[in-house]
């Protein structure tokens, strides 16, 4: 019979004493297995659809409240802000321990779909919607990380898969509403609306989420291993490699519409279609990029295979400056690959900061780690605008290569940390 495994955020590691463990009296049914990933994984797409809601229409809101780029890129930023304050706060609350998954997951979609319908519905001001965007970051820190905690519970040896599932399921959730635009919608209201409904929608079908068999006692947070991030030697380099990913994956994330309309032919007819483009670049290559990525780190290890796919985004990324002047069938190429790519490396670093970690700190390390990325990823959202200004859109995106340079470094150093031992 497997061993169940510590599931704390999004870990796959197997270093958990037996004593940690609660014991499993049999295994799941493969049908009931399935239908709780299944459903996870569409919770988490519904509801998340509410996170790039406001950036997909950014073009319209910036003409309803006349804004400047700079402005329009805190509909994002508020965003990420209130994810990571959220993950911070209810990681060392330690509410995904003591609040069934049945009840947070609902109410934080709940939650998110109020705070992103009511600009539509209301005559708010761009001061206000920012303040609801932050609470939309908040309310998804309790549906994102305790949903993909919930899945991986369900599964121990095709955990690498649930993961990977519930990361690609973020990738489309994100993307769907700039699928959305290309409907033949009234406005800008209307993609709110449908993002909200999506979300309400999670509300219902998230009542039903219950943790699964493989999962383990909880640990109380412990606010002293926080510092092993910055004096371990491994997990200096694991959190260093997830900072770097997250500097470049929302400034893609959040500008690929202004990459996009910045390109001759927009990359092609397919890419060109306004709000597809988007989609197939964030939602369909991202949700590919992490299925490939899982399966070949549990094939040839998670080091290697993450460092490939991290530097294949830098060369992307090293790459933007000629995307005007390739033929448009090779700029797709590039742009799919780099949509692939800049998060398939996604649901690794969880993975390599829980074999970094002391098993009864990983849930500590994985609540710093994460708040840590989502401030950090403000930083290029908001400058971006600011750099186009000056050298264009693709320069502007170059700039986002010292992340994954400095992730695939870290890499590196990790595999030769793990040769030498």
């Amino acid at each position: 019979m497997d061993k169940p495994v510590d599931v704390s955020g999004s870990a796959r590691s197997t270093r958990v004493p037996a004593a940690a463990t609660v014991p499993v009296t049999g295994r799941p049914r493969p049908g009931t297995v399935a239908l709780h990933v299944t459903l996870g994984a569409l919770v988490q797409v519904l509801a998340l659809s509410t996170w790039y809601a406001t950036s997909a229409v950014a073009p319209q809101l910036a003409r309803h409240w006349n804004l400047d780029s700079g402005e329009v890129s805190w509909l994002t930023s508020c965003v990420l802000l209130g994810f990571a304050a959220g993950a911070l706060a209810l990681g060392l609350m330690r509410v995904a321990d003591r609040v069934r998954p049945g009840i947070l997951l609902p109410l934080g979609a709940l939650v998110a779909a109020a705070c992103t319908a009511l600009p539509a519905v209301l005559p708010l001001g761009f001061a206000h919607t920012l303040a609801l965007r932050f609470l939309t970051g908040v309310a998804l820190a309790a549906v994102y990380p305790p949903g993909m905690k919930a899945v991986a519970s369900w599964t121990l040896a095709r955990r690498g898969s649930a993961v990977a599932l519930v990361v690609a399921s973020l990738t489309l959730g994100s993307a769907l509403p700039h699928a959305l635009r290309t409907l033949p919608l009234p406005g800008w209201r209307s993609v709110l609306l449908l993002s909200a409904a999506a979300a309400a929608l999670a509300t219902a079908l998230a009542t039903t989420t219950r943790t699964g068999p493989y999962t383990s006692e909880p640990h109380p947070l412990r606010i002293g291993a926080a510092w092993q991030l910055f004096l371990n030697r491994r997990q200096q380099l694991v959190t260093l490699a997830y900072l770097g990913h997250m500097w470049e994956v929302y400034g893609l994330w959040t500008w690929s519409v202004a990459l996009l309309a910045a390109l001759p032919g927009s990359g092609g007819p397919v890419l060109d279609v306004p709000g597809w483009g988007p989609f197939l670049l964030i939602g369909i290559a991202g949700a590919v990029g992490c299925f490939a990525t899982g399966s070949a780190a549990d094939r040839w290890g998670r080091v290697r295979v993450t460092a490939v796919v991290v530097s294949i985004s830098a060369c992307c990324c090293l790459l933007a400056p000629a995307l005007p002047l390739l033929p448009d069938t090779v700029t797709a190429v590039v742009l799919i690959i780099w949509g692939a790519s800049v998060i398939g490396d996604s649901p690794m670093y969880s993975a390599l900061l829980a074999d970094s970690s002391d098993p009864t700190a990983v849930g500590t390390a994985l609540t710093v780690q994460m708040a840590l990325g989502y401030s950090l990823a403000t930083a290029p959202v908001f400058l971006l605008p600011h750099l186009a200004t000056h050298v264009g859109w693709p320069w502007a995106l170059f700039s986002l290569a010292p992340g994954p340079l400095v992730s695939a470094l870290s890499l590196r150093k990790l595999q030769n940390l793990d040769r030498t031992g």
